[in-house]
C-alpha cells in the first residue's frame, strides 16, 4: 500500500528543512526569524498602525512612573502613587508611644525627654529619698539645739558635720558592696526599708537613743543615693532603646533634678507646718514605706544588672604590685618589657612624676610566668594612674565643703535666732531651686560655648573656677551679715538669702563640673564612681570642719553657746581667706590639667627603641596563655596555686560633655 504523503513527496526528494511549519502559516508577517518573535522590543505592532521600533518598550509599561493613565491622559508624575499615600513605615509605631512596657518620648525643640513605666515606678523612691533629705537632714542641727538643750552651738555643730561626713565617706562602701555582693535592686531595698525604720525611731526622747535611728538613716541614705541614681539611668537606658547619649543623659538629669525640687518644695510647704521634729520624721517613714511598695510594683518592668565585680580592684592590685611585690623593679627601658604594650611605649601615660612608680607594675620578670598573677597589663596602669592624677583638684574641694558645711550649721542657727518661728525649709527650696537653675543654665550656655570654641574641657574648668569664685562670695555675703549683727540690734532673715542662694550657685557650677571633669580623665568603667569618690572627699571635708570647730572653740572661744557669745565673724572671715587662698591654687592645679583627657591621643615617646628582647617576647607568650576573657578579675580557687589574670579594655565616650550610662551624679 503506498502511503498519500509518499506519493507526494517521494523519499528521495523530501528534506525534513524544506517543510513549513504549520505555525508560521498564521503569522501574517510571513517566515520571522524565531528570536525576532520572541524579542518584545523588535515585534510588529498586530495592529499595523504603528512602527516596531516606536512600540512601547515592555520594562517601560512595568515601570508605572513612566506610564501614561489612561483616565486622565497626564503622565504618570501627576498621579498619585498609593505608596505614598499610605506607607508601612511611615505610619506611627503604637509601641513607639507606648509600649507594654509604658515607654513613651517626649520632643520639645531640640531636647528629648523619653518615659516609662519601670522610671515612673522609680521616681517614687526618688521624691522619698529626697524628701527625707530636705525635710530632716538638712535641718538636724534646729532640733538639737532648740529641743534638747543638752546641746550648744559649738557641740550641734561637730554632731552635724560628723553625720554629713560619715553619709558621703560611706558611699564608697555601699557602692562597693553593691558591685560585688548584693546587687543596685537589693541594695535598695534594703535601704529603703531600714530608712523606713530609722525614720519612726525618731520618736525617743532621750538624747542618748536618738543617735541608733540617727546611724541607721545616715548609712540607709547613703545605700539608697549610690544605687538609686544608677537603677534609674538603667531604667533610662532602657526606655531610651537606640537613642542617642545625649537623649539619655538629659532625660535623667530632667527626671531627676524636677523630682528633687518637688520633694524640696514638699519639704518647704507642706512638712514644714508639722511639728515636731518627731512627728515629722514619722510621716517621713509612712512616705519612705509607701515609696517603697510602690517601688515593689515595678519590679516586672525592672532592668537592672546583677552583682558582676568591682573594677577599682585593677587600681588597687596595680598600686599593690607597684608598691609591694616589683618596689625594687627598674624602670622599663623598652617597650617589649612592658605587658600588653600596644601603644610601644615606654613611658603609660599620663606622665605624671610622681605617679611614674606604677610603672613598675606592667614590667615584664621572668618569674611572671610562674606567678600571672603578679603582673598587671598597661591599660590596667593606665586606669589606675588616671584614677589618681584627679587627686590634686579632689584637694581644692576640701575648703569648698567647710563652706558648703555652713549652709546646713550656721546659716540655719543665724534663722533660728532672729525669727523662731521662721520656716527653715524654705531656705533649703531656695538653695535646691538655685542649683536646678544654674545646673541647667549655666551648663547650657558653657557646653554650647565650649563646643563652638572647641575647648569643651577647658570649659569644664572654667565652670569649676566660677563655682569656686562663688563660694568667695558666700563667704563674703555671710560676714558682712555677721558684722552687721553685732553692729545693730536686730536684723531680718531675708537678710540671710543671698548667701543660701550664693551656696546653691557654687554646688551647681563646682559639684556638676567635677562631675564632667572626672568623665574626661577616666576610663569608662570608672566614671560610675566618680560621685562617690567626690562625696567622699566632701565627707573628709566635713570631718576637718568638725575639728577645725573643736580647736578654735577649746583655743580661742570663737563658738559658744548660741550665736549671739560666739564670734561667727572671725570664723567667716576666716572662710574668706581660706576660700581666696584656694581659689588660686584651684586655678594653678587647672593650668596644670589642661586639655588631657582620657583617649590618650598618638605621641612620640622620649625613649623609645626598636630593639626586641626574645626572653621578655617569650615571657609575654606565657602569660597570654593565662588569659581567658577581656574583664580584670583576680581568681584564686581552693586547693590550686596558679592565678588567672583577665585584662580589660579601657574605652571612652565619644565626647566629654556626653554622659556614660551612669551620667554625671548620684546627688540629690
Amino acid at each position: 500500500m503506498v502511503y498519500p504523503r509518499e506519493e507526494l513527496y517521494p523519499r528521495e526528494v523530501f528534506d525534513p528543512r524544506d517543510v513549513v511549519d504549520p505555525r508560521e502559516e498564521l503569522d501574517p508577517r510571513g517566515m520571522v526569524d524565531p528570536p525576532k518573535v520572541v524579542d518584545p522590543c523588535n515585534a510588529v505592532d498586530p495592529r499595523g498602525a504603528f512602527d516596531p521600533r516606536s512600540v512601547v518598550d515592555q520594562p517601560k509599561v512595568v515601570d508605572w512612573y513612566n506610564a501614561v493613565d489612561p483616565r486622565e491622559g497626564v503622565g504618570s508624575r501627576d498621579v498619585v502613587d498609593p505608596r505614598e499615600v499610605f506607607d508601612p513605615r511611615d505610619v506611627v509605631d503604637p509601641r513607639e508611644e507606648l509600649d507594654p512596657h509604658g515607654k513613651m518620648k517626649v520632643v520639645i525643640g531640640r531636647l528629648q525627654v523619653v518615659f516609662s513605666r519601670a522610671m515612673l515606678f522609680t521616681l517614687g523612691l526618688v521624691f522619698a529619698h529626697s524628701l527625707v533629705d530636705a525635710a530632716v537632714l538638712s535641718i538636724l542641727i534646729t532640733h538639737l539645739t532648740a529641743e534638747w538643750n543638752e546641746y550648744s552651738l559649738w557641740k550641734a555643730a561637730i554632731v552635724v558635720n560628723v553625720q554629713e561626713g560619715t553619709l558621703a565617706v560611706a558611699h564608697i562602701v555601699f557602692i562597693l558592696l553593691s558591685d560585688v555582693w548584693t546587687g543596685p535592686y537589693k541594695m535598695l531595698l534594703c535601704s529603703a526599708a531600714i530608712s523606713a525604720l530609722g525614720l519612726s525611731l525618731f520618736q525617743v526622747e532621750n538624747v542618748v537613743s536618738f543617735y541608733g535611728p540617727l546611724v541607721l538613716v545616715t548609712l540607709s541614705q547613703a545605700g539608697i543615693v549610690v544605687t538609686l541614681r544608677p537603677f534609674f539611668d538603667d531604667q533610662v537606658m532602657s526606655a531610651a532603646g537606640q537613642s542617642t547619649a545625649e537623649t539619655q543623659h538629659w532625660t535623667s538629669i530632667v527626671w531627676w533634678k524636677c523630682i528633687t525640687l518637688l520633694a524640696a518644695a514638699s519639704a518647704a510647704f507642706g512638712l514644714s507646718r508639722i511639728n515636731p521634729f518627731g512627728t515629722r520624721s514619722l510621716v517621713s517613714a509612712i512616705i519612705m514605706g509607701s515609696a517603697l511598695f510602690w517601688f515593689l510594683l515595678g519590679t516586672k518592668f525592672y532592668s537592672f544588672d546583677e552583682a558582676t565585680g568591682s573594677p577599682l580592684r585593677d587600681a588597687a592590685h596595680v598600686m599593690y604590685i607597684a608598691a609591694v611585690t616589683k618596689r625594687n623593679v627598674e624602670y622599663p627601658r623598652t617597650p617589649n618589657q612592658l605587658f600588653q604594650n600596644s601603644s610601644g611605649h615606654v613611658k603609660i601615660p599620663p606622665h605624671v612624676s610622681w605617679l611614674r612608680c606604677l610603672d613598675k607594675a606592667a614590667v615584664v620578670m621572668p618569674q611572671d610566668q610562674e606567678k600571672p598573677g603578679h603582673i598587671c597589663t598597661v591599660e590596667q596602669v593606665l586606669g589606675a594612674k588616671s584614677l589618681l592624677k584627679m587627686l590634686p583638684i579632689w584637694m581644692t574641694f576640701l575648703t569648698f565643703s567647710t563652706v558648703s558645711a555652713t549652709g546646713s550649721t550656721f546659716f540655719l542657727e543665724e534663722a533660728a535666732s532672729i525669727d523662731e518661728d521662721f520656716n527653715f525649709l524654705t531656705f533649703i527650696f531656695w538653695q535646691r531651686l538655685s542649683s536646678f537653675v544654674v545646673t541647667f543654665a549655666c551648663g547650657w550656655a558653657l557646653e554650647e560655648l565650649g563646643r563652638k570654641m572647641k575647648v569643651e574641657q577647658r570649659m569644664i574648668l572654667v565652670r569649676m573656677g566660677m563655682g569656686m569664685g562663688c563660694c568667695v562670695a558666700c563667704c563674703v555675703a555671710a560676714w558682712i551679715n555677721a558684722r552687721h549683727w553685732r553692729l545693730v540690734d536686730s536684723m531680718t532673715v531675708s537678710r540671710l538669702v543671698p548667701q543660701y542662694v550664693l551656696l546653691g550657685v557654687m554646688e551647681g557650677l563646682s559639684i556638676e563640673g567635677l562631675d564632667n571633669f572626672f568623665i574626661t580623665q577616666v576610663p569608662e568603667l570608672t566614671v560610675r564612681y566618680g560621685p562617690a569618690f567626690e562625696e567622699c572627699v566632701l565627707g573628709i571635708g566635713k570631718f576637718l570642719t568638725a575639728i577645725c570647730i573643736y580647736i578654735l572653740t577649746l583655743l580661742w572661744r570663737w563658738f559658744g553657746e548660741d550665736v549671739y557669745s560666739s564670734r561667727l565673724d572671725k570664723y567667716y572671715l576666716m572662710l574668706v581667706v581660706l576660700s581666696s587662698l584656694n581659689l588660686i591654687i584651684y586655678c594653678l592645679v587647672a593650668c596644670w590639667y589642661g586639655d588631657w583627657r582620657f583617649p590618650i591621643p598618638a605621641e612620640d615617646d622620649d625613649i623609645e627603641t626598636a630593639n626586641h628582647n626574645p626572653v621578655d617576647e617569650a615571657v609575654q607568650e606565657i602569660l597570654l596563655q593565662h588569659e581567658k576573657d577581656s574583664l580584670p578579675l583576680l581568681e584564686q580557687k581552693a586547693g590550686q596555686d596558679t592565678q588567672t589574670l583577665r585584662s580589660r579594655s579601657f574605652t571612652r565616650p565619644s565626647s566629654p560633655m556626653v554622659a556614660h550610662r551612669r551620667f554625671y551624679s548620684m546627688r540629690s
